[in-house]
C-alpha cells in the first residue's frame, strides 16, 4: 500500500473516533509515515487505534472525551520501528531514490532534484524541516503550471478539506492542509513524485 492510501485510511479511522473531518496533525502524519516506512501493517495500526478508542470513550453522557491522537498508540509500534532500522541500511540512500524519481519528465524538476539532494540532511533536523521545504518546492512548481491545472488541484483539495476542529490550533491546521495539498498534487499532477511523500 502506498503512503497516501495508508495515511488516508488512518485519517478515516481517526475521523470516525473524533466525529470530525479527515485532518491529521503534522505530528500524527509523521508518525503514520514512520510506521509505513517501518512496515507496520495498516490493520495493526487500526486495531490498536480502536482499542484506545474503546478505553477512552466516556461511559456517561456529557463526560469529556479524551483527545484521540496517534501519539496515544505510538508506544505499541516503537519496538517494531527499532527492529526494522537495521534493514533500512540495506536500502539505497533516500536522496538517491528521490533523485531517481525526479529524473523523469517532472514539472519543476530542478527544484525537486535540489530537495532530493538535501532530503537526508533536512530529515536529520526533523521531519518538519523536510515538509516545509517540500511545500516550498511545490509552490514554486505550481507557478510554472497552466492555471487550469492549478485550479483543478484547488478543487480537489477543497473536496478533501475539513473545517478546523475546535481543539486544533491554526498553525497545526495550516501544516495539516499543506500535507494534504502535497498529497493531492502528487495524485492529480504527478508533482511531487510519490516518492517525495515518503
Amino acid at each position: 500500500m502506498d503512503p497516501r492510501s495508508y495515511i488516508e485510511a488512518i485519517a478515516q479511522e481517526l475521523s470516525r473516533a473524533r466525529g470530525r473531518g479527515l485532518v491529521l496533525s503534522p505530528a500524527d502524519a509523521q508518525l503514520a509515515l514512520g510506521w509505513h516506512a517501518a512496515g507496520v501493517g495498516l490493520e495493526d495500526v487500526l486495531d490498536e487505534l480502536r482499542r484506545v478508542v474503546r478505553r477512552t470513550t466516556p461511559a456517561t453522557r456529557g463526560a469529556t472525551q479524551f483527545r484521540i491522537s496517534l501519539q496515544l498508540i505510538e508506544g505499541a509500534f516503537a519496538s517494531r520501528r527499532r527492529r526494522k532500522k537495521p534493514l533500512a541500511v540495506q536500502a539505497p540512500p533516500l536522496s538517491a531514490g528521490l533523485l531517481d524519481a525526479s529524473r523523469a519528465d517532472v514539472p519543476g524538476r530542478d527544484v525537486w532534484q535540489a530537495l532530493a539532494a538535501r532530503a537526508e540532511e533536512l530529515l536529520s533536523r526533523g521531519a518538519e524541516a523536510y515538509w516545509a521545504e517540500a511545500f516550498s518546492a511545490l509552490k514554486r512548481t505550481l507557478r510554472e503550471l497552466p492555471r487550469e491545472r492549478v485550479r483543478d488541484l484547488g478543487r480537489a483539495l477543497r473536496a478533501r478539506m475539513a473545517p478546523r476542529p475546535p481543539g486544533m490550533g491554526r498553525e497545526v491546521y495550516r501544516k495539516s492542509l499543506q500535507l494534504q495539498l502535497l498529497s493531492a498534487s502528487s495524485e492529480r499532477l504527478g508533482v511531487p513524485p510519490r516518492e517525495f511523500l515518503l
